[in-house]
């Protein structure tokens, strides 16, 4: 078996793998993953989703400010004009997140597997691109217990939360003159989310147990927008600038309230078996209940064709005036700032395999919408990444790690360590050539 005919059937299995990924992420939604074990879930949204692709996460999760027609990129809707007017491109990928939180009482760690996100982009001429996809949005996943003493009677809260809001989303993007494209995404986030708190008396045996379950189902249309402006230098050289907008929304959904007394748990939505119902009500938002937030972004890259690509990303998200409609959530503004750099030593090296992988790595700092006792939770991250390409084709295997810390920078409080491999598939096809024989 010769190299071409070795190369070709590993193509073809890829295909085959990402026809399994695409039936595997269907199951996932249906099934809704837990994708956290993060207290700091417990609040607003729970933990919100800013990743990118594949390639974005290694280089620091950047992508406001990049353009390349080999690989899809969401965080600006601007770049789908990129792609080459004759191919196909499909993305997804899985991730594996091991998380460590710890406090002054102690320690904890979560890992698991799930899928992470697909898209498909299409060529709509020469100038034009869209996009089509799904990846989540926001989860809510954590389990934790809270002891405390009052008038010297001992008791311990159980906290849970599960749940997740998806992104369904298409995009469409069109170069309006030659170096400036402008796109658009038009996204549907829907899902639920599930706070649970159960309050025991701990020296009690016969006395009630008291629970709190609260339900936010949310579904409604989110618009943002994109422009990238490219500056050639030379041939081979060139300057992309990028900025990305999201109008305030007033976003639409329902929230349910129930509290109940009982002597045992249930599995149900009952919370206790039998249970003594004190509060039940329903009621879905007014247009002021939640507020998704202005959001502003600017980004910029420094690229050399098939060699190297450096990018810087700065965004802010207007959060402290948003509103939720529970009363446990304090927001504020949110900043972040990534630099990223993908390099190839030599894509044209005939026998040596390193020298045409892409070697990817970045840094960030970041701000959670999320505040704790008044102090905002804040963090930064290092990524590396991989991008390896299947023989000669532009078809890729990415691979990727991130390491992100979280805290409010109290001691006593919780801080937050996450490890997270990534595991994504570039395909680059031309589907949409004309033969010149039969």
């Amino acid at each position: 078996m010769d190299l071409t005919e070795y190369w070709n059937i590993m193509h073809k299995t890829l295909k085959f793998l990402i026809a399994g990924l695409v039936m595997l992420s269907s199951v996932s939604v249906t099934y809704s993953q837990k994708r956290t074990a993060s207290p700091f879930s417990r609040y607003g949204l729970g933990e919100l989703n800013y990743q990118g692709f594949g390639r974005n996460n290694a280089m620091g999760g950047t992508g406001i400010g990049v353009r390349s027609p080999l690989y899809l990129n969401s965080m600006n809707p601007a770049t789908y004009s990129a792609g080459d007017s004759l191919a196909f491109l499909f993305d997804t990928g899985l991730e594996t997140k091991i998380q460590n939180f710890k406090t002054s009482n102690g320690s904890q760690r979560f890992s698991d597997v799930n899928f992470d996100y697909f898209a498909m982009g299409f060529s709509l001429g020469k100038r034009g691109g869209m996009i089509i996809g799904l990846k989540p949005a926001s989860n809510a996943g954590y389990l934790f217990e809270s002891k405390q003493v009052t008038n010297g009677e001992s008791s311990v809260m159980h906290m849970e939360g599960s749940g997740n809001i998806s992104n369904l989303y298409g995009g469409i993007a069109y170069d309006i003159m030659p170096n400036l494209s402008v796109g658009l995404n038009a996204n549907i986030w829907f899902g639920e989310l599930n706070h649970t708190a159960i309050h025991e008396f701990a020296d009690d045996d016969n006395s009630y147990l008291y629970g709190i379950r609260t339900k936010h189902h949310l579904a409604d249309l989110i618009l943002d927008f994109g422009a990238q402006y490219t500056k050639k230098l030379d041939e081979e050289r060139s300057l992309v600038f990028g900025a990305v907008f999201r109008p305030e929304t007033n976003v639409k959904g329902e929230s349910s309230l129930f509290i109940a007394r009982g002597f045992s748990f249930a599995s149900d939505d009952g919370l206790f078996v039998n249970p003594d119902t004190l509060v039940f009500k329903e009621n879905e938002w007014t247009k002021s209940a939640f507020q998704l937030p202005m959001k502003v972004g600017i980004g910029a890259s420094y690229n050399i064709v098939d060699k190297l690509t450096l990018a810087a990303d700065a965004s802010f998200e207007n959060w402290a005036e948003s509103k939720f409609p529970d009363e446990n959530t304090e927001t504020a503004n949110v900043t972040f700032v990534g630099l990223g750099a993908e390099y190839i030593p030599n894509y044209r090296s005939p026998r040596k395999y390193y020298e045409i992988v892409r070697y990817r790595a970045g840094i960030n700092y970041r701000e959670n919408y999320i505040k704790l006792d008044g102090q905002q939770v804040k963090g930064y991250g290092i990524s590396f990444g991989l991008g390896l390409p299947l023989g000669r084709t532009k078809t890729t295997v990415n691979i990727g790690y991130e390491f992100t810390a979280l805290g409010t920078g109290n001691s006593s409080q919780l801080k937050e360590r996450v490890n997270r491999l990534s595991l994504s598939f570039t395909m680059h096809e031309s589907w949409f050539f004309k033969r010149q024989f039969d």
